[in-house]
Parts: C-alpha cells; structure tokens; sequence
C-alpha cells in the first residue's frame, strides 16, 4: 500500500472501494491513500470468460481488488491491473537486501541449482526469467563453468548488478523480452516469478518455443491454493455480510501477486502445452537460529509424507514442477 497525502485521493475513489462511500473515505484517510491508476477487468485474463465466484477482497495500493475464481478456466485471478510505471516502481524498490538472497534464499538456490545443473547437458543453455541480481545463475555458472546462462528481470537496477557484480546476461524486461531472446534452452528457470506476469496466456503458448525438445522447465511457486479456500469459507460462514464487505485482506495471498495457480492448473497447462509434469516438494527459506532445525525438519517431513502418498499430498507452503518438454519423433526416421 502506497503512503502519501492523505488528501490526494482518487477522484472516483467510491467507485473501487468499501460499499458505502464514508467508510471507504475514513479508511482512505487512515492510510494515507493517494492516487494510483489501475484497469479493472471484466474477464478472466487466462481464458476470457466471464463467469466466476469471488474468493474475497484486498487493498493494495490505494484500491479495493477481488480475487476471482473462473468458472470456466479453474484460475484465480485479482481483477485489478496496476498501472505499468506503477509496477515497475514498486519491483525497483521491492528486491531484498544481499542477506535476502545470500542467506535466506540460500536452500531454496541450491535446490535449484542442483536440478539446473543436471537437466542441462554439456555446453547447453540456461534461461533464468525472473532472475533478480542474479545470485542463482552465479551460482550455476561456479558448478557448471560450460553452461551459457540468460538473466531476464523486470528491475534495471537488478540486471545492472547481475552485469557488474557476476558478468551476466541481463537483460531487463519482462514478456516483450522473453518473446525476442534467442532460443532454444536446455533449461528455463521461474522460480517466485510467474503469478507476476500479468499476460499468463501468452506465456503458456510461448513456453514450447523457448524450450529445446527434452529440455527442463522448473518453476517454483506458492503452494497455498487451498489454505486460502478453506479460510476465506470460515470466514464467510462466520462473520457478517458487512464485516466480508469491509475485509482488506485474504489469508495466505501476497497481494503484490495477480494470479493463484493451483498445482491441478499448472500441471493441465503445461501438460497441454506439450510438457510431462513431475511435482516435488520445494525447499524452505531459511529462517533465524531458533526456527532453523524446525524448518529442515519439516521439509522433510513433507518429503515423506508425499513419498508415502505417491505424490498426492504436497505440503510444504512452496511447490517446485519439473516440466519435460517431449521429444518430436521423426516418422522418417521411426
């Protein structure tokens, strides 16, 4: 949520807040909104359809959003889209500090560098969308000095870093860019990246042409789909129709996301995309002294327990997907 003055309001502001406009002022003012331009949609970015169930509602940045469930589709959605400059402002300011990504991310990285490092063959290429300053590919370069490693970032300042700090290729952009780099890749990487993409739809359809055939895919996401189904029913069940009206949050959902795809979804999308999907339990940040042993133990807690169910119960609060593009078989060869 933006802070300012609390008197630069938007002009419509009872028009994409609370139901009644004084308790939407009074909150307004509390905050110290200002304005911030936004586009409300009236259809499901991934399908185009126009049925759907609404999960609840949040405030990010001055403006009231809902979280959607298509009806015809299966994907959560906001129905708010921030203003370009809006959001390419808010990832300058929002990359971490080194300990963020040194430290905390430290288990998290070297999960990934371990799949990265053995999908890839000899001398292949590695694409990392969404790659930040670029600690991962540094990372993946140390082990495998023969592999040829793609940084893409919406932030300018983190591809700078990853330049001048780890010699990479950076290159600063978001779909536009992934749409002109050079393929094909022997693996791609979007770790915490693609509930940020605002053209999801595009990006399925554009995945099989980054992707050389049998190369990897690994993305990791939030795993959290349920937990916010089960929490948003108790609420609603529980409380008021007019305290559900005046909720600025949901349980479990970073509002900086627009999108909450279920492990169900990702696996259909990219299966019809022409991938064959594994799905694994994902590595822990690491947390302080005290919750360090607690995490690691859960994790594999969570590694067990999906090993037992044969891969129906996924725990950890994070998913990690390992998507096989499938060879094309030439008939004049079979």
């Amino acid at each position: 949520m933006v802070m300012g003055d609390p008197n630069r309001l938007l002009p419509t502001v009872t028009t994409q807040g609370f139901p009644d406009a004084d308790t939407w002022l009074g909150y307004a003012r509390r905050h110290g909104f200002r304005a911030t331009r936004s586009e409300r949609l009236t259809r499901c970015p991934e399908c185009g359809g126009a049925s759907y169930s609404e999960i609840g509602q949040y405030v990010h940045y001055s403006t009231l959003s809902k979280l959607r469930l298509c009806k015809s589709c299966g994907v959560a959605y906001s129905d708010r889209r921030l203003n370009p400059d809006v959001t390419r402002a808010h990832f300058e300011k929002a990359y971490k500090d080194e300990r963020y990504f040194v430290k905390q991310r430290s288990r998290v990285r070297e999960q990934l560098v371990v799949l990265t490092t053995r999908c890839a063959r000899r001398g292949g290429r590695v694409l990392d969308f969404g790659g930040a300053k670029g600690h991962f590919l540094a990372a993946v370069r140390r082990r495998r000095p023969d592999l040829r490693v793609t940084l893409i970032d919406i932030s300018e300042s983190a591809c700078r870093c990853a330049r001048e700090t780890y010699g990479l290729e950076a290159i600063c952009g978001s779909l536009s860019a992934l749409k002109r780099v050079a393929a094909p890749f022997d693996v791609v990487v979007m770790s915490d990246v693609i509930y940020y993409e605002p053209e999801a739809a595009t990006l399925w359809k554009l995945l099989p042409s980054l992707m050389a055939d049998g190369g990897a895919l690994l993305i990791r996401g939030p795993n959290v789909w349920r937990l916010i189904r089960v929490c948003q029913s108790v609420l609603r069940a529980v409380g008021t129709r007019r305290a559900w009206a005046h909720r600025d949050r949901i349980a479990f959902f970073n509002p900086e996301h627009l999108f909450v795809f279920s492990r169900r979804f990702l696996t259909r999308r990219l299966e019809a995309a022409g991938f064959e999907v594994v799905a694994r339990p994902a590595e822990l940040r690491v947390g302080n002294s005290a919750t360090h042993l607690a995490r690691a133990c859960y994790v594999q807690f969570a590694r067990l327990v999906y090993a037992l169910s044969r891969g129906r119960w996924l725990l950890t609060p994070s998913l990690l997907l390992i998507a096989r593009k499938r060879r094309v078989v030439d008939r004049g060869q079979e």
